[in-house]
C-alpha cells in the first residue's frame, strides 16, 4: 500500500512540476516580454521545478520497478533492478530520454544566460512534458490506435501547460507587478494571458475528448467503473476552473481600466484557479494507476 501512495505522490508532484515548468518559460515568453524583466525570478522557479521533478521522478521510477518486480520499495532500491528495467522496458527508455533532457535544461538554466536560452529551454521543457505520455496509458498501449493515443496524450499535455498550469505561474507575476505599482504592465499581461488561455482550453477540452474516446469509449463504462467516476470529478474540477476563468473573462476584464478593484478580483480568482489544477493534477496522477474505462476485467 506505501508503494501505491507513493506512486501517487510522485506522479502528481512530477506533472505539476513539470507542467509548472513548461508554463514558466511560456509565460515569460509570451505573457511577460523579455524586455520588461530580467527573469532572475522565473529562473528561479524553473530551477526550482526541475528539481521537484527530478526527486519526484525518481521516486515515480523506484515505486514503478517495485510494481513490475513484485517487491517492497526498500527490497527494489538496487542497481540491477534500475538498470534492468531502463534498458529492457519502454517505459524505463522513456526515463532515460526524460533524464538527458532534465539534465541538459539544468545546463542550461545554470550557465546560459542569453534571450535565445528562454526559446531553447521552452522547447527542452515541452519534450520533458510531452514525454510523460509514454509513461501512461497511451504509451502502454499495443494495438493500433497507439499512435493516436500518444499524439492526444501529448497535445493534451502541452496544452494544459499554458491552461490551467500556466495560472500559478501567471498569479505569481500578477503580484509582482502590483507589488511594484506595475499596474499598465499587469493589464497587459492579463490581456495577453486571456489570449493564449482560450487557445490552450480548446485544445485542452478537443484532445480531453480524443483520450476518453479511447479509454472510456461509452456512457457506462464512464458511469460503472472506477477510473470513469473518477474522469467526471477530474472533469467537475475542470468546469469550475473553467467557470472562474470566464468570469474574469467576461466580468472583471472589461472593467479593468474603469475599476481599481478589478485587477485584485482577477488575481484572487488566479489564485483559486489555480488551486483547482492543483487538485486536477492529483486526480490525473490517481487515474494513471488505473485500468482504462473500457479495459477487459481481470479473469
Amino acid at each position: 500500500m506505501l508503494t501505491e501512495e507513493i506512486l501517487i505522490l510522485s506522479r502528481a508532484v512530477h506533472f505539476g512540476s513539470c507542467l509548472a515548468l513548461l508554463a514558466i518559460f511560456a509565460v515569460r515568453l509570451i505573457v511577460e516580454p523579455p524586455a520588461l524583466d530580467d527573469g532572475r525570478a522565473a529562473r528561479r522557479m524553473a530551477g526550482l521545478c526541475l528539481a521537484l521533478a527530478a526527486g519526484s521522478g525518481f521516486l515515480w521510477f523506484w515505486a514503478s520497478a517495485a510494481g513490475m518486480n513484485g517487491s517492497g520499495l526498500i527490497e527494489a532500491l538496487n542497481w540491477p533492478l534500475f538498470q534492468l528495467v531502463l534498458t529492457q522496458t519502454p517505459p524505463g527508455q522513456a526515463w532515460m530520454f526524460r533524464c538527458g533532457v532534465g539534465v541538459i535544461l539544468a545546463l542550461l538554466l545554470c550557465f546560459a544566460r542569453r534571450g535565445w536560452s528562454w526559446w531553447v529551454g521552452a522547447a527542452l521543457a515541452a519534450a520533458l512534458v510531452g514525454s510523460i505520455a509514454w509513461l501512461g496509458h497511451a504509451g502502454a498501449s499495443a494495438d493500433a490506435s497507439r499512435p493516436w493515443m500518444l499524439a492526444a496524450d501529448v497535445t493534451h499535455l502541452l496544452a494544459a501547460s499554458l491552461w490551467p498550469a500556466g495560472l500559478l505561474p501567471f498569479a505569481l507575476l500578477l503580484r509582482r507587478r502590483m507589488k511594484a505599482g506595475a499596474i499598465p504592465e499587469a493589464r497587459a499581461a492579463v490581456r495577453r494571458f486571456s489570449a493564449i488561455s482560450l487557445g490552450a482550453v480548446a485544445v485542452v477540452v478537443a484532445s480531453g475528448t480524443v483520450n476518453a474516446l479511447f479509454l472510456v469509449g461509452s456512457f457506462h463504462a464512464l458511469v460503472s467503473s472506477d477510473y470513469g467516476r473518477l474522469l467526471m470529478v477530474k472533469l467537475a474540477l475542470f468546469a469550475a476552473a473553467l467557470a472562474l476563468g470566464a468570469w474574469n473573462l467576461l466580468i472583471h476584464k472589461p472593467r479593468l481600466e474603469s475599476s481599481p478593484g478589478a485587477m485584485a478580483a482577477i488575481a484572487r480568482k488566479v489564485w483559486i484557479e489555480a488551486a483547482l489544477a492543483s487538485l486536477i493534477i492529483l486526480v490525473v496522477a490517481i487515474l494513471g494507476t488505473l485500468p482504462p474505462a473500457n479495459a477487459p476485467p481481470n479473469p
